[in-house]
This record gives structure tokens, C-alpha cells and sequence, in this order.
């Protein structure tokens, strides 16, 4: 009796520290989502070598919902490469990459891609279908949607990219921009949490470039859109909340727009600067204005005053 009263005990104390132990462990994984409760992408110690030449080196990166970041870096310095690592094109990694709390693997990338979109250099390689509707439902499709979720989701998105007025046309009919308009809309129409541009627009004219990163800051403000911008024109960094640096494939900062510039942490001449970076430089100088602007209107309203 004796040894069954103390084998209860046993027991019922093994279960209560089991239970005490899954407690604590399920308190730390929801104590450390809480602290990251806005991070949307989350690249841990993330190392890549091609051909016994390292072109990613230890890179730690943290990206927040409903932020723009704009990526920069020479060419060679790994912008690319990282890209398409973070979209699951390359898999001979080391390291960890988490997008919404998801690790990316085999199980998890259909899922990620659900909610991931990207858009590469050549737009002619992003399109699949023949004609444009085919091609904007083509992702839907595939994630089970049926024709009359397909003509919500095309009736949501056309209030920002008007892709009704081109709809019923074939690709080979399509001008370029509305090529560009019909890819864009191909990568909102998902609602993704996460927009990657790796210099999709770099040869356009600044008219149509403003224009699309116009219909993408619209959508990214109603829908808390994440956007990982790519390019090399710093022009295009106005846009954005925060500037992230890679060099030799290394994060070198990722800092908001006004302390990048404001301490000149990208070291670059005065030719390669935004125009409106550049000429508040200048204003100050002259003791005209006392801090950058970063918008044509705030600088005239500062003049103005």
C-alpha cells in the first residue's frame, strides 16, 4: 500500500513538472512573438557561397509589417542572391529564414508563397498566360479559388491598378506600360504580406515608374503591405520608411531614410544623391533651411514660411 501511495505521488509529480515545463515553454514562445508581433520576415545568420566563393556573409535582418524598405548595394554585393534565397529558389544555405512566424522549408513554401510575391528584373519571364485574365487568376487558381472569388479579388484590385480597362486584351497586344501594370497587379491580386522589387522598374522613365509605386503605396497603406524595394537609383529610397545597405554581402545598416541621410551613412558623392537630399545640403549651407527635406513639398512649405 505504501508503494503505491508513493508511486501515485511519483507520478503525480512527474506530471505536474511535465505540465509546468510545457507552461514556461509555451510562455517563451509567446512572450518572444509578442515582442516581434509587427515582423513579417526574420533572416537569421544567413551565409551563401557559390562555387567556393561566399556571397552572403552572416546576415541578420528583421523586416516589420506595413514598412518599405529600400535595398541598396554595388552590383555583386548579394541583393539578388538574397532575394532569391528569401523566395525559396535557393536552397544550399546556412542559417534560418522565418516569414509571418513560418520557417521557410519544403513544407512550408507553398504557404509562404501564398502570401509572398516577386518581381524580377525581366517581366516578360513573370508572365505565363496568354491573355490578361488568364494571367492575373492564373496564382488564384491555384490556391483554390473558384470564378466568383477570382471576380472579387479582380474587382478589389482594379481600384488600384484599373486592370478592368485592359482585361479582355491578349499579352502580345499589351504596351509596356501596361505590361508592367498587368505584372503588379499579377502580384497584388494574392494579397500578399510581403512585395519584393529587385529593380523591376530601373528602366523606366520616371513617369511611369512614379506612377506604379504610386498604385503600390496606395495598396501597401489600405492593406499593410511589407515592400522590399531593390534598386540602385536612391531617388526611389524617398519613397520609403527605411534604407537597408549590402556590402560584400553583408548588412551594413538598416536605418530610416532621414538618419541615412542626415549622417551620411552611404558615403556617396553629391551626383549620386536624391535631388531634394542634394539640394537641401546646399540650402543649409547657405543657412536657408536648418535640416533636410525629403519631399519637393516639404521644402517649399519650410520656404514658404
Amino acid at each position: 500500500m505504501k508503494f503505491l501511495l508513493i508511486k501515485t505521488l511519483n507520478i503525480k509529480l512527474f506530471i505536474k513538472n511535465s505540465l509546468n515545463a510545457i507552461f514556461l515553454v509555451a510562455k517563451n514562445v509567446i512572450m518572444k512573438r509578442a515582442l516581434r508581433v509587427n515582423e513579417i520576415l526574420r533572416i537569421s545568420d544567413l551565409s551563401f557561397s557559390y562555387d567556393e566563393v561566399k556571397i552572403l556573409n552572416q546576415i541578420n535582418l528583421s523586416l516589420n509589417s506595413n514598412e518599405w524598405y529600400t535595398l541598396v548595394g554595388k552590383n555583386g554585393s548579394g541583393k539578388t542572391t538574397l532575394v532569391k534565397i528569401v523566395a525559396g529558389l535557393l536552397k544550399d544555405y546556412n542559417g534560418e529564414i522565418e516569414f509571418n512566424f513560418l520557417k521557410l522549408n519544403q513544407e512550408n513554401l507553398f504557404e509562404i508563397r501564398t502570401r509572398m510575391s516577386v518581381l524580377f528584373n525581366n517581366i516578360d519571364d513573370l508572365i505565363i498566360e496568354d491573355n490578361v485574365y488568364d494571367e492575373i487568376s492564373f496564382e488564384l487558381k491555384n490556391m483554390n479559388y473558384n470564378k466568383e472569388l477570382i471576380a472579387q479579388s479582380i474587382k478589389a484590385i482594379d481600384e488600384y491598378t484599373h486592370i478592368n480597362d485592359i482585361l479582355d486584351k491578349e499579352v502580345n497586344e499589351l504596351d509596356l506600360e501596361e505590361k508592367y501594370i498587368l505584372v503588379l497587379t499579377s502580384a497584388l491580386i494574392i494579397k500578399p504580406k510581403l512585395l519584393i522589387i529587385d529593380e523591376t522598374f530601373s528602366r523606366l522613365n520616371t513617369s511611369l515608374r512614379k506612377r506604379l509605386y504610386k498604385i503600390i503605396k496606395s495598396y501597401k497603406e489600405d492593406n499593410k503591405l511589407t515592400v522590399l524595394n531593390i534598386t540602385h537609383d536612391l531617388e526611389d529610397s524617398l519613397i520609403g520608411d527605411n534604407i537597408i545597405l549590402l556590402e560584400n554581402g553583408e548588412v551594413k545598416f538598416n536605418e530610416s531614410v532621414e538618419k541615412t541621410f542626415d549622417d551620411k551613412l552611404l558615403n556617396e558623392n553629391n551626383s549620386n544623391l536624391p535631388f531634394i537630399v542634394n539640394l537641401s545640403e546646399y540650402l543649409k549651407l547657405y543657412e536657408v533651411i536648418k535640416t533636410n527635406h525629403y519631399s519637393m513639398e516639404d521644402l517649399v512649405d519650410t520656404l514658404w514660411k
